[in-house]
């Protein structure tokens, strides 16, 4: 299971997801109105007004730290569940 956590593909393709909800979300905030909610992962801040650039861009796959490419790509699942 910790060899899928650390593949560069998986990571690339966990980020595209990301950024395609991201997407719709903003597109249902259009419609509807930013629901102001805390964040389930970060809940000291409002989920709708979390950074997701800065996170994806701190949060990133990295050839010689499988540890920390684990750790990025479980932060990375967490905001699916976020968004």
């Amino acid at each position: 299971m910790v060899s899928l956590l650390v593949n560069q593909n998986y990571m690339e393709s966990l980020r595209k997801d990301i950024t395609d909800l991201q997407g719709t979300v903003i597109s249902v905030f259009s419609h509807a109105g930013a629901v102001r909610f805390p964040s389930w992962k970060f809940p000291d801040k409002v989920s709708c007004d979390l950074d997701l650039v800065a996170l994806m861009g701190q949060y990133d796959f990295v050839e010689n730290d499988p540890e920390f490419t684990q750790h990025s790509h479980v932060v990375l699942l967490e905001l699916v569940i976020d968004r």
